[in-house]
């Protein structure tokens, strides 16, 4: 072989080599953009199914907060009610023991009085009155 045979065969290799990394070079920079559109495509994908899974959670639970705040209400609503019943029974518990200390009053005036007139009341043939006492009966 011949220096210009060999000459020619490195600058034929290295021309086909050139050509081939030149070639290369513009379909790896054409793909490129879109190998990273592709990607920003996927990582959006990515995202918008994380951001309807959050979504959906969310709904979840308001969905859940819902249904305790609506239980809360109603039990809040029925404990008012019973509060309701107890101030009554209360208040209606109170008249009465106003009027047992009435009755209590009246019944040791009579007794003192009684103690007090023994020596007159004693004597006479018919018992002192019962004192009146107005005690409220129960309609129940």
């Amino acid at each position: 072989m011949s220096e210009q045979t060999v000459v020619a065969l490195v600058v034929a290799l290295i021309a086909a080599l050139g050509g081939a990394g030149f070639w290369g070079y513009m379909a790896n920079r054409k793909e490129a953009p879109i190998k990273k559109r592709d990607a920003d495509v996927a990582a959006a994908h990515v995202s918008q199914q994380m951001a309807l899974a959050v979504a959906d959670d969310l709904r979840t639970d308001v969905t859940r907060l819902r249904a305790d705040v609506d239980l809360e209400r109603k039990e809040r609503e029925t404990l008012g009610g019973e509060v309701r019943e107890l101030r009554a029974k209360v208040e209606a518990q109170a008249d009465t023991i106003q009027s047992l200390r009435r009755a209590v009053r009246a019944f040791r005036d009579a007794w003192a009085n009684l103690t007090a007139n023994w020596h007159i009341l004693r004597l006479q043939d018919t018992a002192p009155q019962q004192p009146y006492i107005d005690l409220q009966e129960e309609t129940s």
